[in-house]
């Protein structure tokens, strides 16, 4: 079954690549995939039948007790069957139905993954894993439903329908988390043995059950469903007609057996079903367009899902799953037929069709048979699902404890098969029947093959009730109650008999009436006014609050922040009372010396008026914390500290130049003190917390095993390094990904348009035939160029790139790494751009940062998950001598990959921060673009000579 799944999620990534080129006929390939998968199905049949299941078990996060569990039993064979046997025609009706000029070489794979997301929707045992797959069908729907992004409308729709099975998903996510928290497991099938009870159950089953609802398109939800109408026809007739809108009713038919006696259960889900059939078959009625017909109909026949299913008997839950599939074959025929029509005559308006029967007499007779199975007329599937619906509301009714319930269920079936037959003759007299109104285009004949099927699919089905009953019998025997009698197409003289008969001839009355009051256009839905006011609200609210608290000013939030977490943590902390141990304050005199300093710089810097001689006691202090890394024994640490703050000091430096001198030219507020007295409090604060945590050690710290695993796992003398690429290799990955997003991020906002161009280096070379170096020199202004700074990067940077490759090589046993090898390269880069502007820049590194981004992120990711192809775990390490001769023997370590990667990205961050922060702003200054500073006043302050550039 995994491999069903898997199989169709390649199809349509390799039919997506394959659409541009082969065209329409692309879709015959995840058809041909269906097909063989529904046979598949099909050959587990008995098995079913016979009460056994199959089942696949791969383990995915066994941390949290989650794993692909998948299960064939009888309810999720009936949908693996319409997913896969339906779905196989749809992906053929398909392949003549749309435009090789005009399809979207994704619509194939969309409708592909879709296909995938629900089977493992429909197999999953483990309710973790059926949300992943609920969640899918949701985003494939709505990326299907919003397939003509240009259309205002489709995206309306698209986002409605997202929106609305989003927040039904949310609540069965949370449903399914509870319901743990109940039984101690995700599995569903252990879920239904335990049938969990109590107020925790009950909230579950609602959650369970709103998600439901939003999926299936019952009230209050239903306007969702015809707005989906916006897609293809083949979307509406596979997603929204066959399989996505049964997931809800799937879940109900699932979770029934053990909820089935909540108090609440039967009345609601009766209830809402009733409503939601009424209002749909009513709506139907009216509509002119045959697509949005059937959508309004399909919005009827899932509530009369819900309303069978709702009685809560195994007759009516059997009786469910029958109309489940008798639904997927008649409404999937029925879309088809639509598409047909509206390729042949190229409208889908009632007004505008007729006779039809005339010039597509095939295409008519499926269309009436199909019409006939909704409307519950024999001989077809539907009439024998209909009169089983309609037996196990009667016998409900005449159960103590469920007479009311079967009453409303009797009458509410009943009412809307009145109205699905009246809207089933509007649909086949309107089309079919009358004067012909519009002409025909033959061109499109085999479109009328995958209906055809279907509906010799639902003749066969209507005598094959028995061997339905026994593959479905499993699953209705868990539901309390008596036997459900077997489903069959004549059951004598009956009570539902009787009342089909009465539906036939009321169902008349009403299409005759039609004309005098049904057929004007409706109103807009209720529901979808109180969902549009809802989101207007949302947003106003929104607006009215952000208007409010984003204010603009940074400090100002960033102040809010810092309080809250002094007044917050800092009252716990207070109020649970202060315990702290001894401290050691320091392991040697140089270490209080350097704090000494680090204090007296920072006191200055926060006095200082000047930027840049701010940064620079800010740069002391990140130089004497590397100071004590360095004699605390952390030299790696103090590497990449120096490095990190020397890049951090020249990126300021960039950007000073195009700032004021000086913070302000007005006099210091009083608020100064405020905010010198909140950065105390979190300081000290933070100190706290450090040393209260570290004299709270219950256990001995994991770090300590890092000695042994270091060099046993990572085969690395470099603890720090070997943390970093092996034993915490995820936690990097992450973290080089917010570097890239950094970097990208910087660059967007200095570059708004586009990259900086280089300026174009002419050949240059000196008499000898040797080319200059450092040429971009040649092209800066006399005041900016530096012939001492060109000599000692002649000198250094050749130097700072072996630098930075040995960095690289040896990080895995000596101080270094690819961080910090990648760190030297980057100043490397950022001093040859102070040497010879940002030309000399382009020709040293002629290459897109991001192209260095993203191949390093590739290579991270490589360097982590290639393991797992020759059977290792991901991240795992393996060692190589390789003996070099005169050199020696040389030890690699595999992770090497991940470090390479991480040293391409962050030159890449460094190339694209040296060029956003330098060539760009170098580029906006020549276009006179680039802020001119100045202060905020025309005030001077008595002893500061600004120099202002103009």
């Amino acid at each position: 079954m995994l491999l069903v799944v898997t199989i169709f999620a390649l199809v349509a990534v390799v039919a997506t690549l394959a659409s541009s080129r082969i065209g329409r006929l692309v879709f015959l390939a995840p058809a041909l995939v269906s097909i063989a998968s529904a046979v598949w199905f099909a050959l587990q049949g008995p098995t079913v039948a016979h009460g056994r299941v199959v089942t696949e078990h791969l383990e995915w996060m066994p941390a949290l007790g989650v794993s692909i569990d998948l299960r064939l039993n009888s309810v999720s064979w009936l949908l693996a069957m319409v997913v896969t046997g339906v779905g196989g025609l749809i992906f053929a009706y398909s392949a003549w139905y749309f435009d090789t000029e005009t399809l979207a070489s994704r619509t194939v794979g969309l409708l592909t993954g879709f296909a995938a997301s629900m089977l493992l929707l429909v197999l999953a045992d483990d309710l973790i894993v059926l949300t992943v797959g609920w969640e899918l069908t949701t985003v494939f729907s709505y990326l299907l439903v919003g397939l003509n992004h240009h259309s205002a409308t489709s995206r309306r729709a698209a986002m409605t329908a997202l929106v609305v099975t989003t927040v039904g998903g949310l609540s069965m996510l949370t449903g399914v988390l509870l319901l743990r928290s109940v039984t101690g497991t995700t599995s569903l099938s252990q879920t239904l043995d335990l049938a969990p009870t109590g107020v925790a159950a009950g909230w579950a089953a609602a959650l369970l059950l709103v998600g439901a609802l939003t999926k299936s398109a019952i009230v209050p939800f239903q306007f969702w469903l015809p707005g989906a109408m916006a897609a293809p026809t083949p979307v509406s007739a596979f997603l929204h007609a066959a399989a996505m809108v049964k997931a809800g009713i799937f879940l109900v038919a699932m979770v029934t057996p053990i909820f089935v006696d909540l108090p609440w259960w039967r009345p609601v889900l009766v209830g809402l079903g009733v409503v939601t059939m009424l209002l749909g078959a009513l709506r139907a009625l009216r509509q002119v367009d045959i697509k949005v017909l059937l959508a309004h109909g399909t919005v009827s026949q899932l509530g009369l899902l819900l309303t069978t299913l709702g009685v809560g008997t195994p007759a009516a839950v059997q009786a469910g799953l029958a109309l489940l599939a008798a639904h997927a074959v008649f409404k999937a025929t029925l879309f088809m037929v639509v598409g047909s029509i509206d390729r042949h005559t190229g409208t889908r308006d009632l007004r505008r069709l007729g006779g039809l029967v005339r010039s597509l007499p095939v295409t008519a007779v499926i269309a009436i048979i199909a019409a006939a199975s909704m409307s519950g007329i024999p001989p077809t599937f539907g009439f024998v699902a209909k009169e089983s619906a309609l037996a196990a509301a009667l016998e409900a009714a005449q159960e103590p404890g469920l007479t009311s319930v079967g009453w409303v269920a009797l009458v509410g079936i009943a009412a809307g098969a009145v109205l699905t037959f009246a809207y089933s003759l509007r649909l086949v007299v309107g089309v079919f029947f009358g004067r012909v109104r519009t002409a025909i285009d033959h061109t499109h004949g085999p479109l009328v093959a995958p209906a055809l099927a279907l509906t010799v699919a639902t003749l066969v089905l209507a005598f094959t009730g028995e061997g339905l009953s026994s593959l479905l019998h499993a699953h209705v025997a868990r539901t309390p109650g008596a036997d459900a009698p077997h489903l069959a197409l004549w059951h004598g003289v009956s009570v539902p008999l009787l009342i089909s008969t009465l539906v036939l001839v009321v169902g008349v009355g009403v299409h005759r009436a039609r004309g005098r009051g049904l057929a004007e256009p409706v109103g807009d839905d209720p529901f979808e006014q109180g969902y549009t006011l809802t989101l207007r609200a949302l947003d106003r609210l929104a607006v009215e609050v952000t208007g409010r608290v984003q204010t603009g000013s940074l400090p100002l939030h960033i102040g809010t922040i810092l309080v809250v977490v002094v007044a917050l943590p800092g009252m716990a902390l207070l109020v649970g009372g202060l315990r702290l141990g001894p401290v050691r304050w320091s392991d040697s005199l140089a270490q209080a010396a350097v704090v000494v300093l680090i204090l007296v710089a920072a006191v200055y810097a926060t006095l200082a008026r000047g930027r840049l001689k701010t940064f620079m006691l800010l740069a002391i202090t990140g130089y004497g914390t590397a100071l004590l890394f360095l004699l605390h024994g952390a030299p790696d640490l103090a590497l990449t500290q120096s490095l990190t703050e020397t890049v951090f000091l020249v990126l300021l430096v960039l950007v000073l130049r195009r700032l004021p001198k000086y913070f302000t030219d007005r006099p210091l507020k009083a608020s100064r003190y405020l905010r010198a007295l909140v950065s105390i409090a979190v300081g000290t604060l933070a100190a706290v917390l450090a040393m209260v945590a570290l004299q709270a050690r219950a256990a001995p710290p994991v770090s300590e095993s890092f000695y042994e695993e270091a060099y046993d796992f990572g085969y690395g003398h470099n603890i720090v390094n070997v943390t970093l690429v092996d034993i915490r290799a995820w936690d990097t990955l992450g973290e080089i990904s917010v570097l890239l997003a950094a970097a990208t991020g910087v660059a967007s906002l200095v570059f708004v348009r586009r990259r900086a161009s280089s300026q174009t280096l002419q050949p240059d070379t000196e008499p000898s035939g040797r080319r200059t170096w450092l040429r971009g020199a040649q092209l800066l202004d006399e005041h900016r160029a530096s012939p001492l700074l060109e000599m000692m990067t002649r000198l250094l940077f050749p130097v700072m790139m072996l630098v930075s490759v040995y960095l690289l090589m040896v990080g895995h046993n000596l101080p270094g790494g690819g961080f910090a090898g990648a760190l030297v390269a980057g100043i490397a880069l950022a001093i040859r751009y102070l040497a010879g502007g940002r030309a000399e820049l382009e020709e040293a590194v002629p290459l897109d940062p991001g192209k260095l981004l993203g191949g390093g992120m590739v290579v991270a990711v490589l360097g982590v998950v290639w393991p797992v192809l020759i059977g290792g775990r991901i991240g795992q390490s393996y060692a190589f001598e390789i003996d070099l001769g005169p050199i020696g023997v040389v030890k690699l370590v595999t992770t090497l990959v991940f470090d390479i990667g991480v040293w391409m990205l962050v030159i890449g961050a460094m190339l694209d921060f040296v060029r956003s922060l330098g060539s760009g702003i170098d580029l906006h200054s020549e276009k006179n673009v680039a802020p001119v500073p100045r202060f905020s006043s025309d005030r001077s302050v008595p002893g500061l000579t600004p120099e202002v550039e103009r």
